[in-house]
């Protein structure tokens, strides 16, 4: 978990960055009034919003934790190829190969539990033509 100073650091920078807008915000206005359209932002404003930028940014880099390594090698060299694609919640073993390739003396047994059914689909297995 994050210690609480540098949860402080992204607080204060976040405030900095609010407090440097409304500065700019503010400065805008006064060249309105003063007729000067064309003129910059001043230095500090300029200063405070990229020192602010930064700390916040410092701060959340130590939030978010450990980082992981961009290659993939490094993360997959600890599994099996049998596990890399094993995806058990895609596993389904409730579907009609089941009534399709069944052999003839399990038919009774899967007729009744179609006849439990209030409109059951009957499926026959094909013959092949020769």
């Amino acid at each position: 978990m994050a210690s609480s100073f540098w949860k402080g650091v992204v607080g204060v920078g976040l405030f900095a960055l609010a407090h440097a807008a409304f500065s700019a915000a503010q400065h805008r206005s006064y060249m309105r009034l003063t007729e000067k359209e064309n003129e910059t932002l001043p230095i500090d404003i300029v200063l405070q919003t990229l020192l602010s930028f930064v700390m916040t940014c410092y701060g959340i880099v130590h939030i978010a934790g450990e980082f992981k390594d961009m290659d993939a090698s490094s993360e997959l060299k600890n599994k099996t190829f049998d596990t890399l694609r094993n995806h058990p919640s895609f596993y389904l073993f409730n579907h009609r190969g089941r009534v399709l390739f069944s052999t003839p003396e399990e038919e009774p047994s899967s007729v009744r539990n179609q006849q439990a059914l209030p409109n059951p689909i009957r499926l026959r297995k094909l013959e092949h033509l020769h």
